[in-house]
C-alpha cells in the first residue's frame, strides 16, 4: 500500500503592486476568479519566490486486518528550507513511529542524510529522500490540472494568520493513468520484466479506482503563494476468503509560513556512500 500512497502524494497574471510581507509582490484577483484561475496563479506565484520554509506532517494508518489485530501507523514530521533557484534544500525529520531523528541535505541533486548525531551518508545516484519536493508539487499540479474531475472553491479561511482562498481538487485517475509520460514516471528504473511492470500498473489502477483522494490548497489572498497543502487519501485493499478488505488512510500536510528567506545550503564535509547493509 505504501508505494501507492507515495505515488498519490507525488501527484500536485495578475496586476502586481509593490513588495510587501516577506518581499512578496502584492497580487490581485477579481472576485469572479474561477477556482482554476486561483490555482494556476497561486502555483505561478509560488514558483516565482526565491526561497521558502516549510513544515510537513505525514501519517499512514492501516486498521486491524486478518493478519494483524491492531492499528498500525507510520508517522513522521519535520521542516525544511528550499532554494528555488538552485534546487538545494536542508531540513530535519522526526520519524515518530521509530523514534528516529534525521537531518537531511539536498545539494546539486545529491541527497545526504544523518541519523541523530552519527555519520553522514550520501544516497546512490537515482535515490531520493522521502521529503517534500516543492518544485515537483507546483509543477505536477500544473501539469495535471486538466486531469481533475472536480475543482471547487470553499469558504475562505485563515492559515497561520494569513487570509487564504481554499481550493479542493479531486483527481481523475482514469485519465491520469492513460498519460504515457505519467506511466513512464511510475515505471521507474526497477529491474523487472515488461509483464511484471504491466501487472503492477494494472494493480495500481484497480487500487486507485476504489480510492478516495482529495487535494486541498490554501492560497494567500494578498500574495497568491501557497500557505498550506493537505492530501487526504483513503485506499481500499481488497481482501480474500481468509482476509477481509480494509481501508488504509494517508494524511499529508505541508505548511509554507515563510518565503524569500536567507538560505545557506552546503553538503556535509565528510560522508559515506549509503548501502543497504549500512
Amino acid at each position: 500500500m505504501l508505494p501507492c500512497f507515495v505515488l498519490v502524494v507525488s501527484l500536485l497574471i495578475t496586476a502586481c503592486g509593490g513588495s510587501g510581507r516577506e518581499g512578496l509582490p502584492k497580487r490581485q484577483l477579481p472576485d469572479s476568479a474561477t477556482p482554476e484561475k486561483i490555482m494556476l496563479e497561486g502555483l505561478n506565484a509560488t514558483d516565482a519566490a526565491t526561497s521558502l520554509h516549510f513544515d510537513f506532517n505525514y501519517s499512514v494508518m492501516v486498521p486491524p486486518t486478518g493478519q494483524q489485530t491492531y492499528t498500525s501507523e507510520i508517522k513522521f514530521e519535520g521542516n525544511g528550507d528550499f532554494d528555488s533557484k538552485s534546487g538545494n534544500a536542508t531540513g530535519y525529520m522526526n520519524w515518530l513511529s521509530f523514534e528516529t531523528e534525521i537531518n537531511w541535505v539536498i545539494f546539486e541533486n545529491k541527497y545526504y542524510f544523518q541519523v541523530a548525531d552519527q555519520e553522514w551518508y550520501e544516497l546512490p545516484a537515482g535515490s531520493q529522500l522521502g521529503v517534500p519536493s516543492i518544485s515537483e508539487i507546483s509543477r505536477s499540479t500544473s501539469e495535471y490540472m486538466d486531469n481533475f474531475e472536480k475543482i471547487n472553491r470553499l469558504e475562505d479561511e485563515t492559515v497561520n494568520q494569513r487570509d487564504c482562498y481554499h481550493i479542493v481538487l479531486v483527481p481523475n485517475y482514469e485519465k491520469i493513468m492513460s498519460n504515457e509520460q505519467f506511466l513512464e514516471s511510475i515505471k521507474g528504473e526497477a529491474v523487472q520484466s515488461n509483464e511484471e511492470t504491466l501487472e503492477n500498473i494494472d494493480e495500481l489502477k484497480q487500487d486507485l479506482e476504489n480510492a478516495s483522494v482529495n487535494y486541498e490548497y490554501w492560497i494567500d489572498k494578498e500574495y497568491l503563494v501557497l500557505r498550506r497543502l493537505l492530501t487526504n487519501v483513503e485506499m481500499v485493499h481488497t481482501g480474500d476468503a481468509e482476509n477481509p478488505s480494509y481501508t488504509a488512510k494517508l494524511i499529508n500536510e505541508i505548511d509554507f509560513p515563510s518565503y524569500n528567506i536567507k538560505i545557506e545550503v552546503a553538503p556535509p564535509q565528510t560522508s559515506m556512500l549509503y548501502q543497504e547493509s549500512s
